[in-house]
């Protein structure tokens, strides 16, 4: 494989390997949770009747091709999404688990670390990104491309309306937080940008990623999928 890093950096890699995928067996885990229907509904209320969804019926399991890091190889492992149904309207809807977003066949832990190697590190590039960190699809050199991470970050960048709500969560639980103070001194190096809207999307994203670390660590729940969700996550 093209860029292989040495013994040193292949033990810290190692170290942080869970946090860069979900794992096969957390996705089977789910699978097969959901074969012996045994998830409970967590979508919210129907947006167009309102009604429950306690009362929403289980409407179709369908397959997602899902892409997994094991051993910097990249794993095509398949999973299994729940839709619902509103017995009111008819609606139906997806209910992802957490380690799932609409459209996104990498998963969650992966597209948040590799978005935080970025933008973390001001001297940081995407190249620079695959080199330290490389995984490749399997019987080939072809390493996952760097405009997978760009995308990433575009994603998260447009995510102003899902961390409005969860300061206000975080600001409640603790008025006293020093949060907002925190997110005001975020910057980003010209180098990384040349455009205001390239700027304000790199500096979304590191806002993002310092509100889910906290969310997380403040309510034990995790921002994906439910609650960005809630408030239009795309």
């Amino acid at each position: 494989m093209k860029g292989d890093i040495n013994h040193k950096q292949m033990r810290v890699y190692n170290q942080k390997v869970e946090q860069l995928s979900a794992s096969i067996e957390q996705i089977e885990d789910h699978n097969n949770k959901v074969r012996r229907n045994i998830i409970p509904c967590n979508l919210e209320p129907c947006q167009c009747c309102g009604v429950s969804p306690d009362e929403f019926k289980r409407h179709e399991a369908r397959q997602r091709q899902f892409y997994v890091i094991v051993d910097q190889i990249i794993k095509t492992v398949f999973g299994l999404l729940l839709r619902w149904k509103c017995p009111g309207c008819g609606k139906t809807a997806t209910d992802y688990p957490e380690f799932a977003l609409p459209y996104k066949r990498y998963t969650v832990p992966t597209i948040l670390s590799f978005s935080a190697f970025y933008t973390e590190d001001d001297d940081m590039t995407y190249q620079e990104v695959n080199r330290k960190m490389p995984v490749a699809y399997p019987d080939s050199e072809k390493q996952m491309s760097y405009t997978s991470i760009y995308r990433w970050i575009t994603n998260l960048g447009n995510s102003s309306n899902i961390c409005r709500n969860a300061i206000d969560f975080i600001l409640q639980d603790e008025p006293s937080s020093n949060i907002c103070r925190e997110l005001a001194n975020i910057c980003v190096p010209p180098k990384k940008y040349r455009s205001k809207e390239r700027y304000n999307q790199l500096s979304q994203c590191r806002q993002f990623l310092k509100i889910e670390k906290l969310f997380k660590m403040k309510f034990e729940v995790k921002i994906f999928p439910n609650f960005a969700k809630k408030y239009s996550f795309q």
